[in-house]
């Protein structure tokens, strides 16, 4: 049976099996490549709680990214740091969970370059948020994950709103919040989670 060689998985075989060659014939590439790999895996075995912490605080701090380019930002609300606040405090312990809420907003705030005095509702109220979810742990993770989100909802929208912030547009992020989150606790977090624990 003939091979094509023009395809896209020959060129990628092609080019790991050069990369691998290139790692084996130099003794410090194969050296560095070996502890690079050894101490990854100390890391996600013995450190497991701590790098999944902080790929979560990441990635919840870049999901509000978009607030600095997108002109209507306020109506729509969508954002990782619930996600991470949620499976944190399921995973090691509400003091961690409070830790990824607080660092997970406020890192997203200041990327988005959107930072507002009124804000820090949110930067308080998130954390807040790990110490109920031990409370509702014996709920399915969606659930755990709307629940969250509707309480959280409402502790900040009706202080926005006396700071001035519009009833449509609070109304709006309101309901675009619980379908947004509900879609992320229903595929992404499952996956998330069942690789955390």
């Amino acid at each position: 049976m003939k091979v094509k060689k023009n395809n896209f998985i020959y060129k990628y075989l092609r080019s790991v099996s050069k990369l691998l060659s290139q790692i084996t014939k130099d003794k410090r590439k194969f050296l560095f490549t070996s502890v690079s790999l050894l101490i990854g895996l100390l890391i996600l075995t013995k450190f497991k709680s701590i790098f999944f912490t902080i790929i979560l605080i990441m990635f919840g701090a870049v999901s509000m990214i978009y607030i600095r380019f997108f002109k209507y930002s306020h109506y729509v609300a969508f954002e990782l740091c619930t996600l991470a606040t949620v499976l944190t405090t399921l995973a090691y312990g509400p003091h961690v969970g409070m830790f990824t809420g607080f660092m997970s907003i406020t890192l997203g705030f200041v990327i988005s370059g959107y930072f507002k005095p009124q804000y820090f509702i949110s930067v308080l109220a998130l954390p807040l948020m790990a110490l109920i979810i031990p409370f509702l742990s014996h709920l399915e993770l969606w659930q755990i994950g709307v629940i969250v989100t509707v309480i959280y909802d409402l502790i900040i929208l009706p202080l926005y709103a006396l700071f001035g912030s519009r009833i449509l547009s609070t109304v709006v992020f309101f309901i675009t919040h619980i379908l947004l989150n509900y879609w992320v606790f229903t595929t992404v977090a499952p996956i998330v989670f069942s690789i955390m624990s």
